[in-house]
């Protein structure tokens, strides 16, 4: 019988050649002393119930972890493992990539149970290497291969946030145009979501180096002092696009403040010139006796000269005042 809630399983032997399991021994490879490794679907109904029946030595409080709808990057010591949650860049179809899905991990000496609701990418890469012939000696080796693909992963996209601001910068800087607007926000966006998951799971990858278990040894804390550098430079890089993107956005609205001031002061020097003509007009149009030139067949003439000269005089007056 299928089990939709194990994705796929492998076994190592003490060389660290892999072995692809049948889901329906990977409980039974779990007990031995080997190392194993098993990637299981939460939004299976069925993972529940097989971790709560075919893995007991798992405390319920790990399970509820591992199982939970929403987590947050951590790490959490337990006397014969460690409890850790990872956020990786979404690559599922039709969701956005800084919506970044959620890896969860239990690692002791000689297994590894991680769990996922949306597919993570670096898990499959981990497990098409594996079956390729890569060798995974011990579990601390693996979850430092498990890191950096998860890692190689985000700094992809984030500095690809970064070229994308590249190529914006220079077209905002010459056009100023408002049609960048929307992929300015988008950037800034992207960034400042990157950044706000990336800070903890930093910390994780420090606790990660000062961790006492026999599975983290010497060789695991070195590389997981490479994966704290990347790491740090990634948040450098995030918080840099982010900065440069709300500059982005700035230049683009004082662009746009600018241009509506510049229509705002020609709407003010067009009425300031029909003004006084309004009024002239208004008062050789009212429907009163007394009006000047009523009968005179020449009043129209003077009355059109005398508002080309107001004008001229206008046009005179803001040119001496620097108006235009």
């Amino acid at each position: 019988m299928h089990s939709k809630h194990i994705i796929f399983a492998h076994s190592f032997d003490h060389n660290g050649l892999s072995k692809k399991l049948d889901n329906n021994l990977v409980a039974k490879e779990l007990e031995n002393d080997g190392l194993c490794w098993v990637h299981l679907d939460a939004s299976s109904k069925q993972t529940r119930n097989w971790l709560e029946k075919e893995v007991i030595y798992l405390d319920h409080l790990i399970v509820d972890a591992l199982l939970a709808e929403e987590a947050r990057p951590r790490i959490v010591e337990f006397d014969k493992g460690i409890l850790i949650i990872l956020r990786a860049v979404n690559f599922n179809k039709g969701s956005n990539p800084e919506d970044m899905v959620s890896i969860r991990i239990w690692i002791d000496s000689c297994r590894i149970i991680t769990i996922q609701r949306r597919n993570v990418k670096s898990a499959f890469t981990i497990s098409e290497n594996i079956n390729s012939g890569k060798l995974i000696k011990n579990s601390g080796e693996l979850l430092y291969n498990l890191l950096y693909e998860t890692l190689s992963d985000i700094s992809t996209f984030i500095y690809g946030v970064s070229e994308s601001l590249d190529s914006l910068e220079q077209k905002v800087t010459s056009t100023h145009d408002m049609i960048f607007r929307e992929q300015v926000i988008k950037a800034r966006s992207q960034s400042a979501v990157l950044k706000r998951h990336l800070i903890p799971q930093r910390e994780v990858i420090r606790k990660l180096q000062t961790v006492e278990h026999s599975f983290i040894n010497e060789w695991a804390r070195r590389h997981f002092q490479e994966n704290y550098e990347n790491i740090a430079g990634m948040i450098e890089e995030a918080e840099e696009a982010k900065d440069r993107s709300q500059i982005l956005h700035d230049e683009l609205s004082n662009a746009l403040s600018e241009k509506l001031n510049r229509s705002m002061y020609k709407l003010s020097i067009i009425t300031s010139i029909f003004m006084p003509l309004t009024f002239v007009t208004g008062i050789f149009g009212m429907n009163i006796g007394g009006v000047p030139g009523i009968g005179n067949s020449e009043a129209f003439n003077f009355c059109m000269f005398g508002m080309l000269l107001i004008f001229l005089l206008q046009m005179l007056f803001f040119k001496r005042g620097k108006w235009f």
